[in-house]
């Protein structure tokens, strides 16, 4: 059995679009696996216990411990056959045990390195989200996790410039205003690039599903969860670039199961 690691909210479903990268991944190759919860400020002890390794460094240098992660035990000898972290790795590790299920990353080496370079840029890509996106989480954040959520990701912001907490970033109607305007360009360059394949198909590469749908269903769903599905807010992304990322997001419904 494979089990899971997310961040559970008020909201009580999934949300994290990292972790709904994996989620997607799982859904989609048809992996039965469970789900454990895990606050904000409780993953490195638990990735620890299960030794879990981190994902990356700290700017203090430490390391950095986050989701998704999974640890998949034999359900005959009770012994484990991995633990892990990092959605791209993830996939790459689920690819590999179960040849039987669609493949997600290519095998050749270009197109692995077209996927990764797709999964770890795409945020970064989309700065005004994160904004956005960040001061909107707060509030549904379970108090175990609210604080250390404020102080991490406006270190992920505004770190090096002394901003120590979400609430001290700016976030008035004339910020919200060019937030979201920028945030319309970014998808209009989101969309130049799944679009190149349009007249083979819907997906990143056109007629199949591969990882960097995922990339990108992680992200919408995260939105509408968040914003909600009848704001205005998602009714906007929604309906951008002549509705492409609304019917993306449906596309992958059959694969929302969130066990």
């Amino acid at each position: 059995m494979i089990t899971l690691f997310d961040i559970p909210s008020t909201l009580g479903v999934p949300w994290s679009s990292n972790v709904w990268k994996t989620r997607f991944t799982l859904n989609y190759k048809r992996i039965p696996y469970k789900t454990e919860w895990v606050e904000y400020p409780d993953i490195e002890a638990v990735l620890k216990k299960h030794r879990i390794g981190p994902t990356g460094t700290k700017r203090d240098g430490t390391p950095y411990y986050s989701l998704p992660a999974i640890l998949h035990v034999d359900d005959a000898t009770g012994k484990i056959k991995a633990a892990l972290a990092d959605s791209f790795h993830i996939a790459a590790y689920l690819d590999k045990v179960y040849p039987d299920t669609p493949r997600i990353l290519p095998e050749d080496e270009e197109g692995l390195q077209e996927q990764k370079a797709f999964a770890d840029g795409l945020l970064w890509d989309m700065m005004p989200l994160l904004t956005i996106m960040f001061k909107a989480v707060m509030p549904v954040m379970n108090e175990g996790s609210r604080e250390y959520f404020s102080k991490a990701r406006a270190m992920n912001l505004y770190g090096v410039y002394g901003v120590h907490r979400l609430e001290d970033i700016p976030y008035g109607e004339e910020e919200r205003r060019v937030l979201w305007k920028d945030l319309e360009v970014c998808f209009g360059k989101l969309e130049e690039k799944v679009a190149r394949t349009d007249g083979e198909g819907v997906w990143f590469k056109g007629d199949r599903i591969t990882f960097a749908d995922f990339v990108i269903g992680g992200l919408l769903i995260w939105m509408r969860t968040i914003l909600g599905e009848n704001s205005e807010e998602w009714g906007r992304v929604s309906a951008w670039n002549g509705g492409r990322w609304g019917r993306f997001l449906e596309g992958l419904k059959e694969y929302y199961d969130t066990a």
